[in-house]
């Protein structure tokens, strides 16, 4: 039915899957935390040679500001992979809330229905258009979903090495990068809910553009 294609699509191509929850991606995230276990001594060594170059080499980082970020480093590193699990269910919550909230599988299977009918009453060339336009978009969000996927899969890897960045002012840039990219990537499933909506409704339902 609609109801069980809309479910479908917003549980899987529309949706991140909870990589948290994967034993490889936990084992391969492990990895990434032993590296930032391993070198946090390095880093809080040279978090010291700062403070001791303020007033004399750098007037800009003191130890209050320091040390703030030598923990917030420590622990964004090593409670990424639970703050990555809590982003996605958020966003793939709110997915489901926009394609549940705003599309009803009746309505819209009934005007569809409307719409097709029309069609075959006329002749079948806008019919194979439609079959072939929504053909294409799920093409287009299947692709986006498996690069989506990539790039999530990359971010989490490299978060434990990427947010100890924050660290050091003259590397939390990086860390901050990736907090922007992570939430970038999820944002793309959102929009991509806003753009199925909008669809739907501007050429399937009533007070949308005429196809006819």
């Amino acid at each position: 039915s609609l109801k069980d294609a809309l479910g479908f699509l917003g549980s899987t191509l529309l949706a991140t899957p909870k990589l948290d929850e994967v034993p490889v991606m936990g084992e391969i995230w492990e990895h990434s935390r032993q590296i930032v276990l391993i070198s946090y001594s390095l880093v809080v060594t040279i978090a010291g040679l700062v403070v001791l170059a303020y007033q004399t080499l750098q007037t800009r980082a003191s130890i209050k500001e320091i040390l703030p970020r030598v923990a917030i480093g420590f622990v964004a590193a090593n409670l990424s992979m639970l703050l990555a699990g809590y982003a996605i269910d958020l966003a793939n919550a709110l997915s489901q809330a926009i394609l549940g909230s705003n599309l009803d599988p009746d309505q819209i299977g009934q005007s569809m229905t409307d719409t097709f009918m029309h069609d075959i009453d006329g002749g079948t060339i806008f019919l194979l258009l439609i079959a072939l336009a929504l053909l294409v978009m799920v093409v287009v969000v299947l692709l986006t979903y498996v690069v989506r996927i990539m790039i999530t899969i990359v971010l989490l890897a490299a978060a434990p090495v990427l947010l100890m960045c924050h660290a050091l002012p003259h590397t939390e840039p990086i860390a901050f990068w990736w907090w922007k990219a992570f939430a970038g990537t999820l944002a793309i499933q959102i929009g991509q809910s806003f753009a199925l909506v909008a669809a739907v409704k501007l050429f399937f339902l009533p007070g949308g553009i005429a196809l006819f």
